[in-house]
């Protein structure tokens, strides 16, 4: 508590002085001070509201831009592929593309073939599974879909 009054017996002092010092001035100097105050006062408040203003203005375009940025990287994820494509096997390709659809699948070597079965709910799913498979530069020697159990089963052979 000490220190808070310490605080305001200074804040009071220079009131006091500056009370004192008007005092001493004409009327209209006494005027153009308080009005040259109240003005600076005033464009001091209105630049920091605007500058405040602006910063916001500015991060918010550049969380739009992000945002933008991520549903673009969202609906493009599964079409991205690196450069080394052609160095990767046919299980390899097969693997990468069903974690970017998110399936689980069982794959059977067969020589240069590769023999894969995978079961989802969504036909639309699997249809993209087999068009990511033909993007990678796999060949779909056979395929066949069979619907069970409220579950699509698709058996492929690829090379």
């Amino acid at each position: 508590m000490n220190g808070f009054t310490r605080v305001q017996q200074s804040i009071d002092q220079k009131v006091e002085r500056m009370i004192d010092a008007l005092q001493q001035m004409s009327a209209r100097e006494r005027y153009m001070v308080i009005f040259a105050s109240i003005l600076v006062v005033v464009t001091l408040i209105g630049f920091s509201l605007w500058k405040m203003h602006s910063l916001a203005d500015q991060q918010q375009k550049r969380l739009n831009g992000l945002k933008d940025l991520m549903v673009w990287m969202q609906g493009n994820a599964a079409t991205m592929k690196p450069a080394s494509d052609t160095q990767l096997s046919a299980a390899e390709k097969v693997q990468r593309v069903s974690q970017q659809q998110g399936l689980t699948i069982a794959s059977q070597q067969m020589g240069e073939q590769l023999q894969i079965v995978a079961e989802h709910q969504n036909y639309a799913v699997l249809a993209n599974f087999v068009t990511q498979l033909a993007q990678m530069g796999l060949s779909i020697k056979k395929m066949d879909m069979v619907s069970s159990n409220n579950q699509i089963k698709l058996t492929a052979i690829v090379q």
